[in-house]
């Protein structure tokens, strides 16, 4: 029979795991809102900006190094979008295969860069033991991490004119123009956003997740599975999704081990696929 404390510790495990995937999707999402396109390099980009902020870790105090890692990522990704997507702005298929060919060369040159199997990044400590169970505090900033990202995007895209303009280009960038809409530069700025989301959820998660050239595939199929099941509506039916995908990892994981993030990838991979067609 499960204690009240491990039965705490296997909700905030769970809250964690899928606040993870939602800041991963809730880049995908916004990302797609002003574009139209998946952001399927997203795995990619997080990993440059986390090696990068790993690397200088060991010798730069830690706040720079999560700031400068983070920049990275938005950096890296805004660029994707110049190069890849913003060519392509009408042919939103097209730029999607782009950015997966992007993501390629990108993970080939991260691993030229950082051979190594996995790289270290400080986690927040500490624990707490209530009975029976063991609750890192890392966990608690994460899921502290996802809602505020949530919320705050959540009023953003309904409250400033900055969610209008992002609305408008989406919908009709040819009317946004005329409305004096700088429509490219909002294209790049929900790409760069969409890194920095992914850099902050790769680096919240070295504590579980490694971080490495070739991790960022799976921690995208669990983001862009989570953004596409809320039929990528809102930052509130992502994290939904995400919701779904870590209940199913912490669960399975919990009962059979490794076999929980198998049981993880299938049940992104499903959504995906269901909630692509709908």
């Amino acid at each position: 029979m499960l204690s009240g404390g491990l039965v705490l510790q296997l909700a905030l495990d769970t809250l964690a795991t899928a606040g993870i995937y939602a800041i991963i999707g809730m880049g995908v999402f916004i990302a797609h809102s002003g574009t139209r396109v998946l952001h399927l390099a997203i795995g990619e980009v997080a990993m440059a900006g986390a090696l990068v902020a790993s690397g200088l870790a060991t010798s730069w105090p830690l706040w720079i190094a999560v700031i400068v890692g983070i920049a990275v990522g938005g950096a890296v990704s805004a660029a994707g979008e110049r190069a890849l997507v913003a060519p392509l702005a009408r042919r939103v298929e097209l730029a999607a295969i782009l950015l997966i060919a992007g993501a390629v060369v990108l993970r080939e040159l991260l691993r030229g860069l950082y051979s190594r199997a996995a790289y270290a990044f400080p986690s927040v400590g500490g624990v707490i033991r209530p009975s029976g169970g063991i609750i890192r505090v890392a966990d608690i900033v994460t899921i502290g991490a996802a809602l505020a990202v949530a919320a705050g995007g959540t009023w953003v895209l309904r409250n400033t004119i900055a969610g209008a303009a992002l609305r408008a280009t989406a919908a009709a960038p040819d009317s946004a123009e005329l409305i004096g809409v700088d429509t490219a530069r909002v294209r790049t700025a929900v790409f760069a956003v969409a890194g920095v989301l992914a850099t902050a959820a790769a680096l919240l998660a070295a504590g579980r997740l490694p971080i490495a050239a070739t991790a960022g595939v799976p921690l995208a199929l669990k983001g862009i599975a989570a953004a596409v099941a809320g039929r990528l509506r809102s930052p509130l039916t992502v994290c939904a999704g995400a919701l779904v995908i870590g209940t199913v990892q912490v669960v399975a994981t919990y009962f059979w081990g490794s076999g929980g993030e198998v049981a993880a990838d299938g049940v992104a991979l499903l959504l995906l696929i269901t909630g692509w067609r709908r």
